[in-house]
């Protein structure tokens, strides 16, 4: 499951989103903010990131439309087990 170049542009644009949210973040710390706006700002680097990985596992599923069934079948749980940390 290998990304193609608009599928690593789409992953990066979200990841940087997540990168400049967490630099608010630690420049906010200097200026002793209060907690209510640390957890607002943390919560949406949270999602930024969560939506960078959905943009992969969306992308890793669409790589698997030409497999046989067996391979989409073991792809599938193994986004799965990646994306919800199974063990």
């Amino acid at each position: 499951m290998h990304l193609d170049k608009t599928d690593t542009d789409t992953f990066l644009a979200r990841l940087l989103e997540a990168r400049q949210n967490l630099d608010e973040i630690f420049a906010m710390v200097d200026r002793h903010p209060d907690a209510a706006t640390l957890i607002t700002k943390l919560n949406s680097c949270s999602k930024q990131l969560d939506r960078a990985s959905f943009a992969l596992m969306v992308s890793s599923l669409q790589g698997t439309a030409g497999a046989s069934e067996t391979e989409k079948t073991e792809n599938i749980r193994h986004l799965e087990h990646l994306f919800l940390n199974l063990d």
